[in-house]
């Protein structure tokens, strides 16, 4: 089974949870952090607590039923408070301390605004900053916010009894959803249990929260649109076969490169942690080959394709904003760390060439100066994470990838897009647009699937160099990743007598050697970050601090440009 890796901040929350829940076997399904990544220590506390009080299997079966709607980290944090009133009636009789305890979470609350810049007050929700506001303040003693009467409302049914049990408990989310938002849960949405894969926050809504509950779970994926994932045993390995070769050419297309360089690949990067594994490079045309399964994955593949060019479609408008203000930040990036292209002039420096031209032809303009237009002598490689876990997010990833595509492009700057993923022992990279392709709708061909092996990934990147537009550039590798590598074929290293699952720890040292291999020769690397708080700690170790998290398209724009100002600056 997949080994789930903790960073110490999430250690910490699992610790706090186990100690309120008094029960050190079981898996906490959910955990609390701030914006910084540190764990809020009063509501792990709480779902400890909601874990000695209540049924928090069907409790968590309850959030589960309305994943898939775009407010569902709202309706997260609207809910919490609700339960947070309800244990702490609870607890509170019989732990006086827990008063105490409250208090100070309500200063904290207000300690953390009052550090707020104006642009991270923006990331916030503003009806959940308020509803948290009148939580806090009514805690603290301080005076509430002006709301109105639907807020009021809202503040009052949030007050949830501490005398309710689970199922009084759930009819009463339930009504407030109903009331508050017109939602109705799937019918007999809390009465089974079912258990989760992971899931992070998306970042819904106009501002950002003041804490995240991040999901976790078993990885296995059995709730709808999780990730279906498992490892297929304790370091056990099945090297890749011909059989498996014919049937990743039959789903991602025959590859790119003549099967003598593809050996040389294999050979040259298929070492180390990487060791075992193979190499497949496609521009992902369908192949005509008759191969079980092949059929319904390609199917599955045009259907997707079809969503991101519908969201596409009805998003064109901001796309465009995002278009134009993403190049206009690069193009001030590229004005302050790129050289400016010399034109003629009557004063600057001597050019000795046309020395002549002035006696002979009168022509004064013997002289350079820095011109106007910027030497853009850049390449740049975008890279996306197209494994299983990205599955909820396809139609966004899309459009961020052609957001950042078409601006780079609209600079005159050479911008290659891929994306990859593993499957059968094959790491695949699929090339959606060429550096010589200005149509940038191969994009919208993105869709997630498989494992993702990114240190194979990285490596491969670096050997596809025989563009002619990156020649005598400086190249530049963007990676759009959760930080979370993870694959089927262990990891087999000389001295080791049995060989390693590849994730967690050891397949984030991996990607962290291969992109220090990249950095060595001069290449730039930064990684743009959709994933889970619990994986900031791995994102820092494999690309320090040449990293920005996005967390909505809307942030894209400022995200790149502030990566690339952090890149440039270094060069």
């Amino acid at each position: 089974m997949i080994k789930k890796q903790f960073t110490s901040n999430a250690r910490r929350a699992r610790n706090i949870i186990w100690n309120a829940a008094g029960d050190y076997d079981f898996e906490p399904p959910f955990m609390a952090f701030f914006p910084n990544g540190a764990p809020d220590h009063y509501f792990n506390m709480i779902i400890g607590l909601v874990r000695k009080w209540l049924d928090i299997d069907r409790i968590g079966k309850f959030f589960d039923s309305y994943a898939a709607d775009r407010r569902s980290d709202e309706f997260d944090e609207y809910l919490w408070l609700g339960l947070e009133n309800c244990v702490y009636e609870k607890e509170s009789a019989e732990r006086p301390v827990m008063e105490r305890l409250r208090k100070q979470r309500a200063e904290q609350f207000y300690v953390e605004q009052a550090g707020m810049s104006r642009q991270q007050m923006e990331y916030q929700s503003m009806p959940v900053y308020t509803q948290q506001q009148a939580r806090w303040a009514s805690v603290s003693g301080r005076n509430l916010p002006v709301m109105t009467s639907r807020e009021k409302r809202m503040q009052e049914a949030l007050c949830l009894s501490g005398d309710l049990d689970t199922d009084q408990l759930l009819r009463e989310m339930a009504d407030f959803l109903k009331t508050f938002f017109r939602y109705e849960a799937p019918h007999g949405a809390a009465l089974r249990v079912r258990r989760r894969g992971s899931r992070g926050p998306k970042g819904s809504g106009r501002r950002r929260k003041d804490h995240f509950l991040v999901r976790t779970g078993t990885g296995e994926g059995d709730h709808p649109k999780a990730v279906t994932l498992t490892h297929d045993g304790l370091g056990r390995f099945v090297p890749p076969t011909q059989e498996d070769e014919d049937y990743i050419r039959a789903v991602f297309g025959k590859s790119v490169l003549p099967e003598s360089e593809t050996e040389i690949l294999n050979n040259d990067i298929c070492t180390g942690a990487d060791a075992n594994c193979r190499v497949w490079v496609t521009q992902g045309e369908e192949s005509d080959a008759d191969y079980k399964d092949a059929a319904d994955i390609i199917a599955r593949r045009r259907r997707q394709r079809e969503l991101n060019e519908n969201f596409y479609a009805d998003n064109r408008a901001a796309v465009r904003s995002a278009v134009k203000t993403l190049s206009a930040g690069m193009e001030t990036v590229f004005e302050s760390y790129l050289k400016h292209l010399p034109e003629a002039s009557r004063a600057g420096r001597l050019a000795p060439e046309k020395v002549y031209r002035l006696p002979v032809l009168g022509d004064s303009k013997v002289f350079t100066r820095d011109g106007e237009e910027t030497e853009k002598e850049v390449f740049v490689d975008i890279l996306l994470d197209a494994s299983q876990s990205r599955m909820n997010s396809q139609e966004i990833i899309s459009a961020e990838a052609l957001i950042a595509a078409k601006s780079f492009a609209v600079l005159n700057v050479p911008v290659r897009v891929s994306a990859f993923r593993s499957l059968r022992g094959h790491t695949v990279l699929e090339i959606l647009k060429d550096a010589g392709d200005n149509d940038c709708s191969g994009i919208c061909g993105y869709y997630a699937g498989g494992w993702n092996r990114d240190s194979l990934a990285v490596r491969l990147i670096e050997h596809l160099d025989d563009d002619p537009h990156m020649t005598g550039k400086q190249r530049i590798v963007l990676i759009m990743t959760d930080a979370n590598p993870n694959d089927s074929v262990p990891v087999a290293e000389a001295g080791h007598l049995l060989t390693r699952e590849y994730d967690g720890a050891v397949a984030v040292s991996a990607t962290e050697d291969a992109v220090r291999i990249l950095r060595s020769k001069g290449i730039m690397v930064g990684a743009v970050f959709h994933g889970n708080s619990s994986h900031i700690g791995d994102l820092h170790q494999i690309y320090g601090h040449s990293c920005v998290r996005i967390r909505k398209p809307s942030q894209l724009a400022q995200g790149l440009c502030d990566l690339m100002l952090m890149l440039m600056s270094r060069r």
